[in-house]
């Protein structure tokens, strides 16, 4: 992916700019050009130019013969040298930096697996609605990073500003990821939560049927024990002088009627 930057700055005696191409994959080439602007004179080209506050030494590659120095109050390194030029003369100088203006593919490709996967576990629970919209966020997000960083920024500004911008986005993503992460530890399947509440109520029909049951056959058992009953008449008791036996009759009890009535006869 090529990228070609400019940045200009000026100085005394000489209109040096600072522009940058792209290299080797994941390295960006700067090139430095100080132009003598006199038609007559020789003019010496103090340059001096500061990289991005991104890079650490390790990220600097080659600057040929230049000087590279750390600024403590700018947080930066800088490239500096001293050089004699001509009337008219021009000097360019390349500097190999590493391109860390860059989220690897493989890392935003794995998020959105993830998301995928986390919106698929998610499916047929309470949280299926909510875990459909953070995969579609997230990948919408993930689908931005990349696109911006497939079109060449015109200038390092605009595409160091352009890698924080996705940097934030990444940070975004990541948080929504854990929050659907989270979801999968709170997840139940719905049909899990209805069988339990059938269960439930199947138990207090049963106890309910269980207790009506119950009450009937006890209220049967209370009837029989309270109801009045009554003997037949003993066949061994001694019977009154003169009285003409009587025969027992068995085929129905003796009720309050027949009490009074035998009572009467006494």
């Amino acid at each position: 992916m090529k990228r070609f930057f400019v940045l200009w700055f000026f100085s005394s005696f000489v209109l040096p700019f600072f522009s940058c191409s792209a290299g080797a994959e994941g390295e960006i080439t700067l090139r430095i050009m100080a132009i003598n602007p006199s038609k007559d004179q020789t003019q010496k080209a103090e340059v001096k130019a500061y990289l991005p506050k991104e890079l650490q030494s390790e990220d600097i590659l080659d600057v040929g013969d230049l000087e590279v120095a750390y600024d403590s109050q700018q947080g930066a390194y800088f490239v500096y040298g001293s050089y004699d030029l001509k009337p008219g003369e021009t000097l360019e100088r390349e500097i190999e930096i590493k391109d860390i203006w860059q989220i690897p593919i493989e890392e935003l490709e794995s998020l959105r697996t993830e998301a995928e996967k986390t919106a698929k576990l998610l499916e047929h629970t309470d949280f299926q609605e909510r875990g459909e919209f953070l995969r579609a966020v997230i990948e919408a997000k993930v689908n931005k990073i990349i696109e911006r960083q497939r079109v060449p920024a015109v200038n390092p500004e605009k595409h160091i500003s352009d890698h924080r911008d996705n940097l934030a986005l990444l940070d975004s993503v990541k948080a929504e990821l854990l929050i659907a992460r989270s979801l999968l530890t709170q997840a139940r399947p719905k049909t899990a939560v209805v069988m339990v509440w059938k269960l439930f109520v199947g138990i207090v029909l049963f106890l309910g049927l269980l207790g009506v049951s119950f009450y009937i056959i006890w209220h049967k058992q209370l009837k029989t024990i309270t109801a009045p009953t009554f003997g037949t008449a003993s066949s061994t008791a001694p019977k009154a002088a003169g009285a003409q036996p009587r025969q027992a009759t068995t085929d129905k009890p003796i009720g309050p009627d027949d009490i009074e009535r035998i009572i009467k006869e006494r």
